[in-house]
């Protein structure tokens, strides 16, 4: 599946107007990952982790941290994996970790980077070790109006390799597409520990508007719509069948 979370940050630091690369690691190697990253040599390395990732998140970590021409790179981390094991994360020598939503905190985060103005103590959404210990700052309000997002940043990833892929597997290609962040229930799986206990979502029209967008560039088969509860709300299904109607999409 395309990164999706990281396409998101990618067009929201593009956005205000900080340049940015994706690299993805799905169809290639730790080697590649290497010499691309000595290559750009960035100031910030933004890594998504998860249960099953983490292992090989440690081992970037250890390579980054051990290499005289990154040691000044930043390292931040975020997805699901990292609140419930902040603290170990950090003393393995990640430098800051993002828990909830990363667009407006990683946005804060380079802006601080760039700037070596303020502190780490001013921005809420992370945790960070200091001489004391490990420090949660407060947690970042969520972002209500998700429709303000830009469309995730999918022209700095090779689409066509998971086309085919799906192509090859499946006799379909299929594109990947978020339209809620959020759950209103209480099982500690998914996406919660990122998105929170909550339930927001895109209009008809803005999902729309991206639908038209993709086709516009892509040849795929299908749309998979990765929500948690695609299906919670009947209303919001019925406007967007009807959006799609309307638009002939």
């Amino acid at each position: 599946y395309p990164p999706l979370g990281i396409l998101y940050l990618s067009a929201y630091l593009e956005k205000n107007s900080f340049p940015n690369e994706v690299f993805d690691s799905t169809f290639s190697s730790f080697d590649k990952w290497v010499n691309y990253l000595l290559d750009y040599k960035p100031d910030v390395i933004g890594i998504y982790t998860n249960l099953m990732t983490k292992l090989n998140v440690l081992k970037m970590v250890r390579f980054i941290k051990s290499h005289e021409v990154l040691k000044n790179c930043k390292i931040v981390l975020g997805g699901p994996e990292v609140k419930n094991h902040a603290e170990n994360f950090l003393k393995a020598g990640v430098d800051v970790v993002v828990i909830g939503e990363g667009e407006e905190t990683m946005h804060a985060l380079v802006q601080l980077f760039n700037s070596n103005e303020g502190s780490l103590n001013e921005i809420n959404g992370i945790a960070f070790l200091n001489e004391g210990g490990i420090i949660f700052t407060g947690e970042r309000t969520k972002i209500r109006l998700i429709d303000e997002l830009p469309f995730p940043n999918r022209k700095k990833i090779n689409l066509r390799l998971y086309f085919d892929a799906w192509k090859n597997k499946h006799g379909e290609s299929a594109l990947s597409m978020s339209t809620q962040r959020g759950c209103p229930y209480t099982c500690k799986w998914c996406s919660r520990a990122v998105y929170g206990q909550s339930y927001r979502r895109r209009s008809a029209v803005c999902v729309v508007n991206e639908i038209e967008e993709v086709q516009s560039h892509y040849n795929f088969d299908n749309i998979w719509f990765v929500d948690d509860v695609f299906t919670i709300s009947h209303k919001w299904l019925k406007e967007f069948s009807d959006e799609i109607a309307l638009r002939n999409v």
